[in-house]
């Protein structure tokens, strides 16, 4: 009798588990109807207060940023384009990029020249003598679909918030020196 309870549960278990994984997939393919689900959207925004002038000034030239952000280690500017040299975990990432839109005062915009491929626009909106400065960020994860399941937006999400943090602290203690 116990045998045949224990099988019964096994089989009501095993059912349960498997219509719950099928209901996740399908909940999942409803929810990213419609997108590429190969590509990430990362998006954060900052408070720096200093006028949008001396943040846009700060961030459009771009073979300073590594005074501002420590995991960019170099950026050499070629025309249009840039090579970038960042270390991230440890492990040092080159790339290079172009900007394909300059708005003076309010945003800038980029694309990767190669892998890894990814493109984005940060933003610049004056709020009183402060500036909000915002980022957006599309990234295709070299693995595909595989590496979209990774958490590797949460990973990269953390050091484009790290980087707003250090850029803010470094403008603003120049504003209380100077």
């Amino acid at each position: 009798m116990a045998r045949q309870d224990f099988w019964t549960g096994f089989v009501g278990g095993v059912t349960i588990g498997a219509l719950a994984g099928i209901g996740g997939v399908l909940a999942y393919k409803r929810l990213s109807a419609g997108t590429d689900s190969h590509i990430l959207r990362l998006e954060k925004s900052i408070n720096v207060g200093r006028p949008v002038e001396s943040v846009f000034a700060a961030w459009s030239d771009i073979e300073c940023l590594p005074q501002y952000i420590n995991f960019i280690k170099r950026v050499e500017r070629q025309g249009p384009r840039a090579r970038w040299w960042i270390n991230i975990d440890g492990k040092e990432f080159v790339w290079d990029s172009q900007i394909t839109q300059l708005v003076p005062q309010q945003s800038i915009g980029w694309k990767s020249v190669g892998r890894p491929q990814h493109s984005g626009r940060i933003s610049f909106a004056p709020l009183g003598n402060q500036t909000v400065v915002h980022v957006v960020m599309n990234y295709a994860p070299p693995l595909g679909s595989l590496g979209s399941m990774l958490p590797i937006d949460q990973h990269l999400e953390h050091w484009i918030e790290q980087g707003l943090r250090e850029f803010k602290a470094v403008l603003e203690k120049a504003e209380k020196i100077g």
